[in-house]
């Protein structure tokens, strides 16, 4: 019993070391911070400068002719959906970029010194897990705090208390699926640079994909299809509901249940999911389903190439089988 209680004690210790371990290493890179913020930067930039007038005009075409709309409240529905494109793009653009302390010991050979000490497989695979984790829903948190004080500051702060902390717990929530999703997809890079221009890729396209340069319904239904398919799109999807329903109900008070629905599918509060519509608790289960699904993938990749990883010929988790 005592031997079992000690050796759960050390594994924890150990963990928690590997954490702490990697946590510095990320931090202590200010360039990769930096560019795991880019996307978000991004969106906020090409919000300011070219894209708030057009989208106002957009939400006013949906207005009946002669319609007076209140003073702020187009703005703050439009600022509301700026927000919440910058904290979907943050949730993956974070994350991705936190692996590259994962390949960067598989490169360097690091990881075999994990493997060969008395440290479990398991501990050193959550450990990865766990900094990624922590690492990405710490930094959505400051970007949504500043966010938030945004909002406020422009007069668009339309949330509830409710939402607000609703929005805080959706960071956690896209967190981990979106941890899961990229630790999945980088375990599979080799090398430092193959990962950077992937990362490149990823922060590019990312914001057309979740609506956040443009909505959704502005895209073919082919790219809009595609993007539905992506947790982070229905993880966007859950921030505009939390961040955009007090402004919307503003925006559209005495007027007609189409302008409200219209409002509602064209700045994608409501998903086009291959012809049907998909509202917040079909997105909260879809993301729900996707950290299932690649959590039971990262289990069976991660320990295949932990147990080569220990080999040191992790070079045929890579080759095709004959």
């Amino acid at each position: 019993m005592n031997d079992t209680l000690i050796g759960r004690s050390d594994d924890l210790f150990a963990f928690l070391q590997l954490v702490k371990r990697h946590c510095k290493v990320f931090l202590k890179d200010r360039m990769a911070v930096f560019f795991s913020l880019l996307a978000p930067i991004i969106v906020f930039l090409l919000y300011v400068l070219f894209l708030g007038d057009l989208q106002e005009d957009t939400v006013l075409s949906f207005f009946p002719e002669g319609v007076t709309v209140p003073d702020g409240a187009v703005s703050a529905f439009v600022d509301s959906w700026m927000v919440s494109g910058v904290l979907g793009s943050a949730c993956f653009t974070v994350s991705f970029s936190a692996n590259t302390i994962m390949v960067q010991d598989k490169c360097r050979g690091q990881i075999r010194d994990c493997l060969v000490s008395p440290v479990k497989r398991t501990t050193v695979t959550l450990a990865y897990f766990a900094f990624n984790f922590i690492v990405t829903v710490a930094v959505v948190v400051f970007v949504a705090l500043l966010c938030f004080v945004y909002l406020a500051a422009t007069g668009g702060f339309r949330m509830s208390a409710g939402d607000a902390f609703a929005t805080l717990g959706n960071v956690a929530f896209s967190a981990l699926s979106s941890t899961l999703f990229s630790v999945f997809v980088c375990s599979f890079f080799r090398t430092e640079g193959a990962l950077s221009g992937f990362i490149g890729i990823v922060s590019a396209a990312i914001g057309f994909l979740i609506g956040a340069y443009m909505p959704l319904s502005a895209f073919p239904d082919g790219v809009e299809y595609l993007a539905a398919l992506l947790p982070g799109t229905h993880s966007t999807g859950l921030f505009r509901n939390f961040l955009m329903s007090g402004a919307l109900a503003d925006l559209t008070a005495g007027l007609p249940q189409t302008v409200y629905d219209g409002l509602l599918d064209a700045f994608s509060m409501r998903l086009d999911f291959f012809g049907k519509a998909a509202g917040s608790d079909v997105m909260a289960l879809y993301v729900a389903g996707s950290i299932v699904l690649f959590a039971a993938l990262n289990l069976v990749v991660g320990t295949r190439f932990l147990n080569l990883a220990s080999s040191g010929d992790t070079k045929k988790l890579f080759k095709k089988k004959a």
